[in-house]
């Protein structure tokens, strides 16, 4: 081969490397995206830089396998180019080879991943008529190493030998803060997703229906008033007891009992299942709750029925914890001049998050248990506690159960005010 056509050939790879360079630096650190793909509308670029968006982890192993390929052929071809025409016309081996290199470094890697640095967008853009056509060529590449790695994997490595090392939570968090500080993710969604790792602290006391809102049912209770029970029941399921409420005998799925033709209710009695009330949520997923016929029902540290538990209330305070939507329904609606209306179960740690306000009351987790508490006796519509920094007002009162209270939020001092002699 003619030193002028190795040289050219170089040259050639050498600006493909730094293309694929600038696009593997673009893929990691692409922070105005955004703005391109507003721009670029719903045409088939901007279709096909969203995709890349949305899953860059595809178009980098692309970038690395091309990378890969053209660092060896580059390094094949720069040593045919120094050991034979090179050094055939009297040129140093050692001299030309460093200079060869450090060319390469600059051209091929370092200047491409710094411009790719500052325009990330524009070198994405650039690099989708590059690699977009090289797609169907570089799957099944990619795809055939990914399978050849994984046999010699499972061929050379012993088998006790663990593939992969869990990623400890502490690890997870920083790449999440990576991610977020290189605008793979927004605020919102690494909230999210520290919302789900503190899923792990709750307990099934935390998602529980509590007893109050159960419905109950009297083993004793005639036919005619068992059915008016069933009929009427709010929830799915009804709990059946004996001399007390604490005396579980059973539960009663009412949809199944409709659904049977509404037989004697004592042939669809299901045994309850009871955990404590501190056991974590996951665990009960995992052990007692991975069918979703019948709930389990939660024993406090006496013995007695603190509550109910199904799938669904799970789910249901999972996806509130991780992604909690404050509409109309929310449970702290603001009504404006620091007054918000609150539904009794509204817990003090939500309150100290949404409010910054300290609500501290030892035992108790709940706006309704603090008024408890505070009056000692069950309260009428209309009693009012007072805080250090709030006006507590009882709205609703149903079967002895605060429903619903007005919170009225009290002026914090001016900082730096002088305190009356």
């Amino acid at each position: 081969m003619p030193l002028l056509a190795a040289f050219l050939l170089y040259f050639a790879l050498l600006l493909l490397l730094a293309v694929i360079s600038a696009t593997e630096t673009a893929i990691h650190s692409a922070r105005d995206t955004e703005a391109q793909l507003v721009a670029a509308g719903e045409g088939a670029v901007a279709q096909k830089l969203r995709a890349i968006t949305a899953n860059p982890f595809a178009q980098l192993h692309r970038t690395l396998l091309l990378s890969a390929a053209l660092n060896l052929a580059l390094a094949a071809l720069g040593l045919w180019i120094v050991t034979g025409p090179l050094l055939a016309l009297g040129w140093n081996a050692w001299l030309t080879s460093s200079i060869l290199f450090l060319a390469t470094v600059l051209l091929g890697d370092m200047a491409p991943k710094f411009f790719a640095a500052r325009n990330p967008s524009v070198v994405l853009l650039g690099s989708l008529r590059l690699l977009h056509p090289l797609r169907n060529v570089l799957d099944p590449l990619a795809s055939l190493v990914d399978r050849t790695t994984d046999v010699l994997l499972q061929k050379f490595v012993t088998r006790h030998m663990k593939m992969r090392m869990p990623v400890t939570r502490d690890e997870f968090e920083t790449l999440v803060e990576m991610r977020q500080e290189q605008g793979l993710l927004d605020s919102d969604e690494s909230a999210m997703i520290h919302e789900a790792l503190d899923i792990e602290a709750l307990t099934v006391r935390d998602c529980m229906i509590p007893r109050v809102d159960l419905a109950l049912m009297s083993s004793a209770d005639s036919a005619p008033k068992a059915t008016a029970i069933l009929e009427k029941a709010a929830s799915r399921f009804v709990i059946v007891y004996g001399e007390t409420p604490d005396s579980v005998e059973g539960v009663i799925d009412t949809g199944a009992w409709k659904l049977a033709n509404r037989p004697d209710w004592r042939t669809l009695l299901h045994a309850p299942a009871f955990v404590p009330e501190t056991m974590p949520v996951l665990e009960a997923l995992q052990h007692h709750l991975q069918r979703d016929e019948l709930p389990v029902l939660i024993a406090d540290e006496y013995g007695g029925l603190e509550g109910m538990i199904t799938r669904r209330e799970i789910a249901d305070w999972l996806l509130y914890e991780a992604a909690p939507w404050h509409g109309e329904t929310s449970e702290i609606r603001d009504l404006g001049g620091g007054r918000y209306l609150l539904d009794g179960g509204t817990r003090l740690d939500h309150l100290r998050e949404e409010l910054d306000i300290e609500l501290k009351a030892d035992g108790i987790d709940t706006i309704g248990g603090l008024v408890f508490n505070q009056l000692g006796h069950v309260p009428k519509q209309g009693e009012r506690v007072c805080t250090d920094t709030a006006d507590i007002k009882v709205r609703r009162i149903v079967r002895a159960r605060i429903q619903e209270v007005e919170l009225r939020l009290k002026p914090k001092p001016a900082v730096g005010t002088a305190t009356p002699v």
